[in-house]
């Protein structure tokens, strides 16, 4: 018996050893990553695909490409901190989090709003004014 289970544990976990290990990507590309995060209404999703974008595929991109991301994920970011999971059905699904957790998100989205500013002669009008209502989304959240 001792060495059935032996034999039968060597054999899943060589099993394991040659099954194909590859991820697969979340998203193609900035563009696949921004159409995928609009599909979905969940902000914890949006938030994953729209970082996974950023920083796989954002790092020789312009930041013309990456503001509308970086405005995306902010929001979603903002409303995902203050509670609201973007879950819809019969009923809207509210969380509360810890303050903790709450100040580290809100941290987040203001970093990326710090950037876009230090950026902001490469953004355009409409872009910008998105941004300044999402600083004061921002200040209305802390």
């Amino acid at each position: 018996m001792k060495h059935f289970l032996l034999i039968v544990l060597l054999t899943l976990y060589g099993v394991s050893l040659f099954s194909e290990s590859n991820l697969k990507a979340l998203c193609e590309n900035l563009d696949d990553c921004e159409k995928k995060a609009d599909l979905t209404e969940i902000h914890r999703k949006k938030i994953t695909l729209l970082t996974f974008g950023i920083t796989e595929y954002g790092k020789g991109a312009s930041i013309q490409s990456l503001c509308p991301l970086l405005l995306k994920r902010i929001k979603s970011i903002i409303l995902e901190a203050n509670g609201d999971t973007g879950y819809k059905g019969e009923i809207i699904l509210k969380v509360n989090h810890k303050a903790e957790y709450k100040q580290s998100q809100l941290l987040k989205a203001e970093e990326d709003i710090q950037f876009l500013d230090a950026n902001q002669s490469s953004i355009s009008k409409d872009n910008y004014s998105e941004l300044l209502k999402l600083k004061t989304l921002l200040d209305q959240s802390r």
